[in-house]
């Protein structure tokens, strides 16, 4: 006997994905009726408005990131930038996650109502009467054996225990809504492939943004319908191969299970064969199996001569339209929209007070090298830099560093560099940054000439847990640790790196010392 409240979480899971997809796409009520609910349309309503602010407020985050971004390249007052941002955005999130809560009792709400009505509505027999007139067109004019629908004849009901016909009725109901269910995947896929073109074909970095994320809220979506489609599917196979089976078995019929076992075992290798090449492998085996569960139902109401039943289920097959399962798998890369600029000479005051030479700007995503010309103490006029354009300008360890051109390639580089030395320039160096982190590429040549040595041995890290970083907690750091980048992780703050861990040890100390009532940890990097 099958576990009854497996089946019970499996319909209300059931529901709650088709509940959250037809909100998504503000659809109509699914069953005829709620839409009189007032309870019900009210929630749905709640449940649009928490979307939107949704979007809202992560079109916020995606501006926030943004200045974030612009704020970390800015010369003067990086720190106060960053801590504003950092505490904007984290409000942020949390605002979400509290929509997203909320959504989560509205839809918990909405479910229940649909759920009442499912066993008030959808398990009698008047309505599944009414489902099949609407599907199949049968001549009522001739008088037939039984009832058309197949487990309502009385065999059923008379051979399996009360639990096992209970939970058959389960599965029926089930099966006469996946149709349904796989229609709100393909729906799904169709607005995520809309999407991935979008986003292939958008030119500004803000509106990508979103399209990516919306990307992935689509792909969520479609990965639960994905699971609910299998989980259901697998649920409708083991309870009807098991009740047809077992009055099959009664019957001694065993030329009918030899031949129902064969079919299953060939539906099941092909099923195996397709897996992987499509988007979704449960709707393909949903379509893929759905022909041979019919096929065996036929031979069951064939067998126990259930006449109408088997006009029913023929009318049925020879009409099957099975769902298109042929959907290629779709992925995005992330779109880093890095400025590649090459080198070129132009006017000495191309660059002036109504054209300030730009700042610096640090991705921190991909890979781009640029041509490092000169670091300096103070600003420098523009005609020491001859023309270069573009040119770009930072401010690293108190010194302002001039970068020119911006190139996807090393060898790209290479060649603006020597096109540089043309031109005058002593000693022009190559600099990659990859996903933020900057090597200067000429300067890590050794000897044997290989570049980008990298840092071997064990480098550690300070993590403190704390909301923020106070004046009083950073003057402790700033003083111990003059040297070291303080940086957030996760929900807390790193120091370092440090390459003796006995400089760590001392900054931990230190902390400890004055700063009791925050938690500190060494965390210890094996390069």
């Amino acid at each position: 006997m099958m576990n009854r409240k497996i089946v019970t979480y499996t319909l209300v899971a059931s529901l709650l994905v088709l509940s959250v997809a037809a909100i998504a796409n503000n659809q109509e009520p699914r069953f005829p009726g709620l839409e009189e609910n007032s309870e019900y349309m009210a929630l749905r309503e709640r449940n649009n408005e928490l979307l939107v602010r949704e979007d809202s407020v992560q079109a916020l985050i995606t501006v926030a990131r943004e200045k974030f971004s612009a704020a970390r390249d800015s010369i003067t007052n990086v720190d106060e930038a960053l801590d504003r941002y950092s505490s904007y955005i984290i409000e942020l999130e949390q605002k979400v996650f509290e929509i997203r809560q909320e959504r989560g009792d509205v839809i918990t709400a909405i479910n229940n109502i649909e759920q009442r009505y499912i066993l008030e509505h959808m398990y009698s027999e008047q309505h599944l009467e009414e489902r099949y007139d609407e599907a199949i067109a049968v001549d009522t004019t001739i008088t037939t054996k039984g009832s058309r629908y197949l487990i309502h004849n009385d065999i059923f009901a008379e051979l399996l225990s009360e639990a096992d016909y209970n939970e058959l009725e389960v599965a029926q109901a089930e099966d006469m809504a996946m149709d349904s269910l796989a229609q709100s995947y393909v729906d799904t896929y169709n607005r995520l492939s809309e999407t991935a073109n979008r986003y292939k074909t958008a030119t500004v970095e803000h509106d990508a943004n979103i399209l990516y994320n919306e990307f992935q809220a689509l792909s969520d979506e479609a990965h639960t319908l994905n699971s609910e489609i299998d989980k259901r599917w697998n649920h409708i196979l083991d309870t009807k191969y098991y009740a047809y089976g077992y009055i099959l078995e009664r019957r001694l019929r065993y030329d009918l299970l030899d031949n129902s076992s064969a079919e299953f075992s060939s539906m099941q290798q092909q099923c195996s064969a397709n897996d992987g090449y499509h988007a979704s492998d449960a709707l393909m085996h949903y379509a893929v199996g759905r022909p041979t569960l019919l096929d065996f139902e036929i031979d069951v109401a064939r067998e126990f001569e259930l006449t109408e039943a088997l006009d029913s289920l023929s009318t049925l097959r020879d009409s099957l339209r099975v769902v298109d399962y042929n959907l290629k798998p779709l992925s995005i890369e992330r779109r880093l929209f890095l400025d590649y600029n090459h080198i070129s000479i132009g006017r000495t005051n191309y660059y002036n007070a109504s054209n300030p030479l730009p700042k610096l700007k640090v991705y921190e995503r991909g890979t781009i090298y640029r041509i490092l010309l000169g670091s300096f103490r103070n600003k420098q006029p523009m005609t020491l830099f001859k023309g270069v354009q573009p040119l770009y300008i930072t401010e690293e360890d108190g010194n302002y560093v001039y970068y020119a051109g911006g190139f996807a390639t090393r060898a790209e580089a290479d060649e603006a560099q020597l096109f540089l030395k043309e031109k005058g320039f002593k000693q022009p160096e190559v600099c990659r940054w990859k996903d933020g982190v900057m090597v200067n590429l000429n300067a890590a040549v050794d000897s044997s000439g290989e570049e980008d040595i990298v840092p071997v041995g064990n480098r550690y890290v300070v993590v403190i847990a704390c909301d923020s970083i106070g004046d009083a907690l950073r003057d402790v750091i700033t003083t111990t640790a003059p040297d070291k980048r303080i940086s957030r992780i996760g929900a807390n703050f790193a120091v370092g790196t440090f390459t003796e861990r006995s400089e760590a040890d001392i900054l931990i100390s230190t902390l400890m010392e004055r700063h009791p009532e925050v938690a500190v940890e060494l965390k210890e990097l094996d390069l």
